[in-house]
C-alpha cells in the first residue's frame, strides 16, 4: 500500500484515495459509502488503474513473451437494493490493443451480468449470466468466443480461439459446492498452433461437516502436433486414463520440449492406486529438467503382487546429471523388490533391495550397494542392512541397522541410525587418507597426490529441540603428503592427530591437536552456538620450523626453511566473525632454481585487528645461487579485510636493485613498485611500474627448448579438464635503463625505453610506448651497425609492434644497409646503398664487401640468396623473384643438415633431377641439395653443407 487516506466516521467510509501498487502499476480508489441505513446503504466508488504491466518472461531458450500494459476505469454506485457496476479497460501488447467493457446490475442478493465484452483485432468474447450470493452462492454464466486472443491476459498464449463455454455452480443443502464447466467445442489457433478440442469438468466439494471433494471430467484435445485424450474421477478412489498420441511438450508448456507417446492408467484408493503405464519419450525438457530418452513399461499394483515396472532413461538431469538410469521394480508398492543402476560423470551406482508396508510402518532390506565415484576409491556394502520408517502419529521416525561400506582402498565406514530417538552413529576404522587424493587438484597432470596414514572416526549425533546432542572423535597416529611416489620428502607430515567435538543443545565445542613435522605443533579450539548470531570463541596456536609445505603454493621454490609462529583468536558471531592475534614467518629462505636465485633473510608478519582487517608487512633479500653478492631488498606491505571490503587483499611490493634472475640466459635487476589487489570472484589486479636498470639477455639461450620433429602429430595437446588460470587485469609500466644488453642470433646491443602493458580478462594483451634498439648485427659473416632502431606500440598487441630499424656497414666510400619497417607480424625490408646504386650492387657491398663486377659465379649465387633473405621479409617476395628468373622454388626452406630454416633457390633440371641451394637465416652456413627420383616411389636425397653431409633413401606412397 502506498500513501493513502482512509477514514471511517459516523458509519461513513471515505476513501480519498486508497492507493495500491498492483502489477507494477498504480490503482487508486476514491469514493464514499454511508451505512447509516444498513438495509439500504448508499455508496459511490471509482477505481482508476494506470500503467499495469505483466508478462515479458521467457521460457528456457525462447524469446521473451510480450509485455502487456493495461489501463482501466471502473465505477460502482447506487444503493444496496439497486446498484450498477460499469467500466472500461484497454490492454496493449506489441503495438496492438484490446478493449474490455463491463456492465452489471445488482441488489443485495445477486448481480445480473448484462455484458462482459472483450474486443481485439482478431475477434471477441461476449459473456452474460447471473451471479448470486444470497441465500447461497450460485452462478450461471455463458461465454461465446470468436477469434478470442487470450494472449492479452496471459502473456505468451497468443491465439484466435473459437467456441462456447458454459459454467454453473451452486451450494448444496449440506454446504458443499458443485461446479460444472462445459466446453462442447473449441477451435481456432493457440500459440501459433491449430486448436481443436472439447471437454467437461465437474467438482463436487466436500461439505463443511466432512467428506471428500470429488472431481470428474473428460478431455479430447488436439493442439499443434499433440493429441491428448483423458477421462477419469478423483475422489476417495482414483480412476484416470490418459493417452498421448503424441504429446509434444512445447505445445502445452512454453518451457517444455520433446515428444511423449503412450498411455497411463491409475486405479484404486486415492492414496494407494495401482499404476499401469507404457510411455516412450525423447528430447524431453521442462525448465532445467531434461531427459534425452525415457521408457516406462509395465504395471505395479499397490497391494498383492505380480507387478513388473521397468524405467529406462538416458541423458537425465533432475538436479544431478546422469548418463543413464535403469529401475526394475517387481511385486507391489507395499511389497516391492527393486534393482537400480545409475551412471554419469559423478560415477556409477548399483543397488538392490526390498520394501514392505505394515500399517504406518515401511521396512525393507538394502541387499547390495556398489558405488564407484568418477574419482577415488570404490565402496561396497559389506552385508545386507535393514532400514525402515514410520509416520505414526504424524511424526517421521527412521532407522538404518549397521550399514557398513568397505572401501577398495581399505577401511570401512559404518552407519547405524534410530532417528530421531537415539540419533545417528557413525564409525570408521582404517580409513586411508588416500581416499581423498582423487578429489584434490593434481600437482601435475596425471600425477595425483600421494597421501599416507589412516583415520579412525567415532561419532554420535541426535536432535534436541533446535540444536543437537552428541560427540565426535577423529584420530590418526601418523600421516603425510607427497607430490609423487618418488618424492623423498613429505611436504606435510603430522603425528598424533586428534579432533574432538561435543555437541550440546546450546552449541558446539571442538578441539584439534597434532604434532607437525616432528618438532612443531598445532592446537585449535572453537566454541559457538547453532544460530547465526551465536558468539564465536576460538583460538589457534601454530609453531613449526618445517616449511616444505610451502611448495604446495608454488612449484618454483625448493626446500624453503624458516620458522612460522601464529597465535590467532576468533571472535564476533557466526555471521560476523572477527580475527585477532598475530602470525609471523621469520628466517625464511628458499631456492628458486628456475631463476638461479636464492631468497633469504625473509620475514612476514600478520597483525589482525578487531575490526576484521589485518596488516601484512615483511621483506626478503635475493642473491645469486652461484654466490654472487647480495642485491636489494623487496619490501612487502598490505592489508587483508576478510569481512568483505572493497579490496579484501592488497599487497604493495617495493624494492631497489632487486636481483630477479641470474641464469645464463637472463640476468636482471629490477626496482619494482607494484600493487596487487584481489577480490573474490574477480580478476587479480596488478598495477604499478618496474624499473630494470641492468639486465643481460641471451636470446639464443631463451629460445632453446625441445621441439617435436616435423613428422610428429600431437593430438589434444591441451588437457581438456585443466581449468584456466586465474584471470589477470594488469596496468604495468616497464622502464628499461641504459644497461640492458641483449646478445644472440648475431645481435649484440642494448635496449632502453618504456612500455605500458595493459591486460584485461578475455582480451588480448596490449602495449603502449616504445623501446630503442642499438648495437651491432652480424649476418653472413658481416658486421652491421644498427644506426636506427625502435619498436613502437600504440595500444597494439604486445607481440606485434611497429618496427623502424636500420642496419648498415661502410665499405670504402660506399655505405650499404637494410631498412626494416612495418609490423613484426609482417615486416618489410629494403636494401640500399649510398651513393645510390642497384639493389644487386647494394647487396654485393652489404654481404661480401665488394662490387658486383668483382664477384665470382658462386659469390653471385650468394648474393641472390642474400637478396631473398634480406629483402623478401618472407617467402612471397622471394618466390616472385625466383619466378622472374626461371626458378622453380625460391623462399624459406628447411635443411636437416643445417638444422633450421634457410633462404634458398631450387630448379628441376630434368623430370628425375632436382637441385637447390640455400643460405642459413642465422648465418651458420650454406647447403647444396641434390634429389634424384629412382621410380616406384623411391628417391635419393644428398645434402652437402658447411656443417655436415647427409644422405638418405626415401619411399613415399600416395593415398
Amino acid at each position: 500500500m502506498l500513501e493513502s487516506r482512509v477514514q471511517v466516521e459516523d458509519q461513513v467510509l471515505q476513501l480519498d484515495p486508497l492507493h495500491l501498487q498492483v502489477f507494477d502499476g498504480d490503482l487508486r480508489v476514491r469514493g464514499r459509502a454511508d451505512f447509516n441505513n444498513p438495509a439500504d446503504a448508499t455508496f459511490r466508488f471509482a477505481a482508476n488503474a494506470r500503467d499495469l504491466r505483466w508478462g515479458g518472461t521467457a521460457a528456457t531458450g525462447a524469446p521473451p513473451s510480450p509485455v502487456i500494459e493495461a489501463d482501466g476505469d471502473f465505477g460502482l454506485a447506487g444503493t444496496l437494493q439497486a446498484w450498477a457496476l460499469v467500466g472500461r479497460a484497454t490492454l496493449q501488447r506489441a503495438g496492438e490493443q484490446a478493449t474490455l467493457q463491463l456492465d452489471g446490475r445488482g441488489n443485495s442478493e445477486r448481480m445480473r451480468l448484462q455484458s462482459l465484452a472483450v474486443a481485439m483485432p482478431t475477434g471477441m468474447l461476449d459473456a452474460t449470466g447471473t451471479v448470486g450470493w444470497a441465500p447461497s452462492l450460485a452462478w450461471d454464466v455463458d461465454a461465446r468466443l470468436a477469434g478470442f486472443d487470450p494472449g492479452y491476459f496471459a502473456s505468451g498464449w497468443d491465439g484466435a480461439v473459437n467456441g462456447d463455454i458454459a459454467t454453473t455452480g451452486r451450494t448444496r443443502a449440506d454446504g458443499g459446492l458443485d461446479v460444472a464447466v462445459d466446453v462442447p467445442d473449441l477451435g481456432g489457433r493457440l500459440r501459433g498452433r491449430a486448436l481443436d478440442g472439447r471437454g467437461q469438468f465437474a467438482m463436487h466439494g466436500a461439505a463443511p461437516a466432512g467428506g471428500t471433494t470429488r472431481y470428474e471430467g473428460e478431455l479430447a484435445l488436439a493442439l499443434g502436433g499433440s493429441r491428448i485424450e483423458a477421462q477419469g474421477e478423483v475422489g476417495d478412489r482414483l480412476d484416470i486414463d490418459a493417452r498421448f498420441a503424441p504429446l509434444q511438450l512445447a505445445d502445452l508448456l512454453p518451457d517444455g520440449a520433446g515428444i511423449l507417446r503412450g498411455e497411463v492408467h491409475l486405479d484404486g484408493p486415492r492414496t494407494a492406486p495401482d499404476v499401469r503405464a507404457r510411455l516412450d519419450g525423447s528430447g524431453l525438457r521442462y525448465g532445467d529438467w531434461t531427459a534425452a530418452s525415457l521408457q516406462v513399461d509395465g504395471q505395479l499394483p499397490w497391494t498383492g503382487g505380480g507387478g513388473v515396472l521397468d524405467i529406462d532413461a538416458t541423458g537425465l538431469d533432475l538436479g544431478i546429471a546422469l548418463d543413464r538410469l535403469q529401475v526394475d521394480a517387481r511385486g507391489a508398492v507395499e511389497d516391492l523388490q527393486l534393482q537400480a543402476n545409475a551412471s554419469g560423470d559423478i560415477g556409477t551406482l548399483a543397488l538392490a533391495g526390498d520394501l514392505a508396508r505394515s500399517g504406518a510402518r515401511w521396512a525393507g532390506t538394502l541387499a547390495s550397494l556398489q558405488l564407484q565415484p568418477a574419482r577415488g576409491a570404490s565402496w561396497q556394502l559389506r552385508a545386507p542392512a535393514a532400514y525402515g520408517w514410520s509416520t505414526a502419529g504424524g511424526a517421521l521416525a527412521a532407522r538404518l541397522d549397521d550399514a557398513c561400506l568397505a572401501s577398495s582402498a581399505g577401511g570401512a565406514l559404518c552407519v547405524d541410525a534410530d532417528w530421531p530417538r537415539n540419533g545417528l552413529a557413525v564409525t570408521g576404522q582404517g580409513l586411508p587418507l588416500s581416499l581423498v587424493a582423487g578429489y584434490l587438484p593434481e600437482p601435475e597432470a596425471g600425477r595425483p597426490w600421494v597421501l599416507s596414514g589412516e583415520l579412525a572416526l567415532d561419532a554420535q549425533l541426535r536432535p534436541v529441540g533446535n540444536g543437537w546432542s552428541g560427540q565426535a572423535r577423529l584420530s590418526s597416529a601418523r600421516g603425510g603428503l607427497r607430490t609423487s611416489e618418488r618424492a623423498r620428502t613429505e611436504l606435510v607430515r603430522y603425528d598424533d592427530l586428534l579432533l574432538t567435538a561435543n555437541f550440546r543443545p546450546q552449541g558446539i565445542e571442538a578441539e584439534l591437536g597434532a604434532v607437525l613435522n616432528d618438532d612443531g605443533r598445532i592446537d585449535a579450539r572453537l566454541a559457538t552456538g547453532w544460530d547465526a548470531y551465536s558468539p564465536l570463541d576460538g583460538r589457534l596456536s601454530l609453531d613449526t620450523d618445517e616449511l616444505t609445505w610451502l611448495e604446495l603454493f608454488s612449484p618454483d621454490i625448493v626446500e624453503p626453511t624458516g620458522r612460522l609462529e601464529a597465535r590467532l583468536s576468533l571472535g564476533g558471531t557466526r555471521d560476523t566473525p572477527r580475527l585477532g592475534g598475530q602470525a609471523q614467518l621469520a628466517g625464511f629462505s628458499t631456492e628458486v632454481p628456475a631463476l638461479a636465485i636464492t631468497l633469504h633473510n625473509g620475514t612476514l608478519r600478520l597483525d589482525a585487528a578487531p575490526d576484521g582487517s589485518a596488516r601484512i608487512a615483511g621483506s626478503v633479500r635475493s642473491s645469486s645461487a652461484a654466490g654472487n653478492p647480495d642485491s636489494g631488498v623487496l619490501h612487502i606491505d598490505g592489508t587483508l579485510d576478510w569481512q568483505g571490503g572493497d579490496a579484501p587483499l592488497q599487497l604493495d611490493l617495493r624494492g631497489t636493485d632487486v636481483l630477479v634472475s641470474d641464469t645464463r640466459e637472463l640476468r636482471a635487476i629490477a626496482s619494482p613498485d607494484l600493487r596487487v589487489s584481489y577480490r573474490a570472484g574477480q580478476a587479480l589486479e596488478l598495477t604499478g611500474e618496474v624499473v630494470v636498470p641492468e639486465a643481460r639477455i641471451d636470446l639464443e639461450g631463451l629460445d632453446q627448448g625441445v621441439s617435436a620433429s616435423p613428422d610428429v602429430v600431437v593430438l589434444d595437446p591441451l588437457d581438456p579438464e585443466a581449468e584456466p588460470g586465474a584471470p589477470l587485469a594488469m596496468d604495468l609500466l616497464v622502464i628499461l635503463g641504459e644497461d640492458v644488453r641483449i646478445d644472440g642470433f648475431g645481435l649484440e646491443g642494448g635496449l632502453d625505453g618504456r612500455v605500458r602493458i595493459l591486460a584485461r580478462p578475455g582480451r588480448q594483451m596490449l602495449a603502449r610506448g616504445s623501446l630503442d634498439v642499438s648495437g651491432e648485427y652480424t649476418a653472413y659473416g658481416q658486421d652491421l651497425r644498427i644506426t636506427r632502431g625502435r619498436l613502437n606500440w600504440s595500444d597494439d598487441p604486445i607481440a606485434d609492434p611497429f618496427i623502424n630499424l636500420r642496419a648498415e656497414r661502410v665499405v670504402g666510400e660506399v655505405t650499404a644497409g637494410v631498412d626494416v619497417g612495418g609490423r613484426a607480424s609482417a615486416p618489410e625490408a629494403e636494401v640500399w646503398a649510398n651513393p645510390a646504386t642497384s639493389q644487386s650492387e647494394a647487396l654485393a657491398y652489404l654481404t661480401l664487401g665488394r662490387p658486383l663486377s668483382s664477384l665470382t659465379g658462386s659469390e653471385r649465387g650468394d648474393v641472390n640468396a642474400a637478396s631473398a633473405a634480406l629483402t623478401a621479409g618472407g617467402s612471397l617476395l622471394a618466390s616472385q623473384l625466383g619466378a622472374r628468373i626461371g626458378l622453380d622454388d625460391a623462399g624459406v626452406m628447411q635443411s636437416r643438415a643445417l638444422g633450421g630454416s634457410v633462404f634458398g633457390i631450387g630448379k628441376q633440371l630434368s623430370p628425375r633431377l632436382y637441385v637447390s641451394y640455400g643460405v642459413s637465416l642465422l648465418g651458420t652456413g650454406q647447403v647444396l641439395v641434390l634429389k634424384y627420383l629412382l621410380g616406384r616411389g623411391f628417391d635419393i636425397e644428398i645434402e652437402s653443407s658447411t656443417l655436415e653431409n647427409r644422405g638418405s633413401l626415401n619411399w613415399r606412397r600416395e593415398k
